[in-house]
């Protein structure tokens, strides 16, 4: 019943009813649906914070130092609303980590979920496409109007493709299709049966086509880094290689237009390139605690923003990380996205053979879709949405799940000095490299 509640919580985080059928306006839905599912899952959330030490859950305990991270900052200079107005916010978030984790324990389940975000992704891409080419009538399904430069330098109105709720940002929801784009090719390539490979089919088209519509570069950058993880994964460097260099160009003909046209002397990226200027300064002013999470209701955001001085959000989820949460916070987002990524890759060696079939052909892509989502997030503050922990605790459910089912399972991961270390080079690493993009391309 637990799980059966944890895919209703994920049904209703993507298609948000509220926002479809005018007549649930007003009703909460997914809180209602995620307060009803903890409570249900409550023992499968103790049993796992007490069946296993958090030292070998580095992203769990990583999740939880961001929790107190958040709190921490206002806590110190003696505002506790601000501390409990920013951490309650969070701690949902970290609530949905936990259902996740906890409940996802099966090859099984993990294939079930997969297919549930696969399908509820699916519908509501094409719910927006429908409303895109006005098929249908959602007013909370309207494309952006942009502009992007013409052929001889003129303005040009543009429509952005864009769905509901978190995912009403052309960008957001490309990073969402880059990272749902190779689960896709998941079941499509390894599905067992007719279903499931239909389900596979019948997306991977309709993302490719949503991708386009989104015009977000940042997005594209995601989807051609989440294809080209896969291709590393499964076929190796040398195939990939070969691969890119017939795939690429194909790429860069079909997605050819804003997306593609990827220069740093233009006025967008200029622009991005100036926030992580401004922002890098708030980070030099507020290095150890940061100056505190940037996440409020989006009418409250600009204001709070023009207060501090600033026009934008940072626009790349480490370098707000490092901004609101200080030096620790910043390395422990940095980490957790490291340890993720690494976490699955680890289980593809030729010591660790995994018995079971769904999981050793999983294995490249989930680690793709990991790997297109933290592409993404140098693009974008999508450090405080679910999705974001959704792919951590991806990782998370996965590591655990296919250590019980790997004859040699590689040595567990510890929060120990060793990682501390590793999470304290991949900060510096993150932030010296921020720091030369900017000095030297702005």
């Amino acid at each position: 019943m637990a799980f059966f509640l944890f895919l209703l919580v994920n049904a209703t985080l993507f298609i948000r009813p509220a926002e479809i059928v005018p007549a649930l306006l007003g009703w909460e839905v997914y809180f209602y649906a995620i307060i009803t599912c903890f409570v249900v899952a409550t023992p499968d959330v103790l049993r796992y914070l007490t069946s296993e030490s958090l030292e070998k859950q580095p992203i769990t305990l990583s999740v939880f130092g961001l929790l107190a991270a958040v709190g921490l900052s206002p806590l110190v200079g003696g505002d506790m609303a601000e501390s409990w107005r920013t951490g309650v916010p969070f701690a949902k978030m970290v609530v949905y980590y936990l259902l996740f984790v906890s409940l996802v324990t099966t090859p099984a389940r993990l294939r079930m979920l997969l297919v549930c975000l696969l399908t509820c992704c699916g519908l509501v891409t094409a719910l927006a496409v429908l409303r895109y080419h006005d098929l249908i009538q959602l007013n909370t399904l309207d494309a952006l109007t942009d502009t992007t430069a013409g052929r001889y330098g003129e303005k040009v109105n543009i429509q952005r493709l864009q769905a509901t709720g978190i995912f009403q940002d052309p960008n957001d929801l490309c990073v969402l299709l880059a990272a749902m784009t190779p689960i896709g090719l998941y079941f499509f390539f390894t599905g067992r049966n007719v279903i499931l490979r239909g389900l596979g089919a019948g997306v991977l088209p309709l993302f490719g086509y949503a991708v386009f519509l989104t015009h977000s570069r940042g997005g594209f950058l995601s989807f051609a880094g989440g294809l080209g993880a896969l291709s590393w994964a499964r076929f190796g460097w040398k195939k990939t290689a070969i691969l890119g260099a017939i795939g690429l160009p194909a790429l860069l003909l079909a997605f050819g237009g804003r997306q593609t046209d990827i220069n740093l002397s233009t006025d967008t990226a200029q622009t991005r390139i100036e926030l992580w200027r401004e922002w890098l300064t708030v980070f030099r002013g507020n290095m150890v605690l940061g100056k505190g999470m940037t996440f409020t209701a989006e009418d409250e955001l600009k204001s709070k923003l023009r207060d501090e001085g600033l026009t934008q959000v940072a626009h790349n989820a480490y370098l707000q990380a490092f901004a609101d949460l200080g030096i620790v916070g910043g390395c422990l987002f940095v980490g957790a996205v490291l340890a993720a990524g690494w976490s699955i890759q680890r289980f593809d060696s030729p010591d660790c053979l995994l018995i079971d079939p769904d999981l050793r052909a999983a294995q490249p892509y989930i680690l793709a879709s990991i790997v297109a989502y933290a592409i993404g997030m140098m693009t974008l503050s999508i450090i405080y949405i679910i999705p974001t922990y959704m792919m951590l605790a991806l990782a998370c459910a996965y590591a655990r799940t296919a250590r019980r089912f790997c004859l040699a399972p590689p040595p567990v991961l510890r929060f120990d000095l060793t990682l501390v270390g590793c999470y304290l080079a991949a900060g510096f690493v993150t932030l010296v490299s921020i720091y030369a993009f900017v000095r030297f391309l702005a």
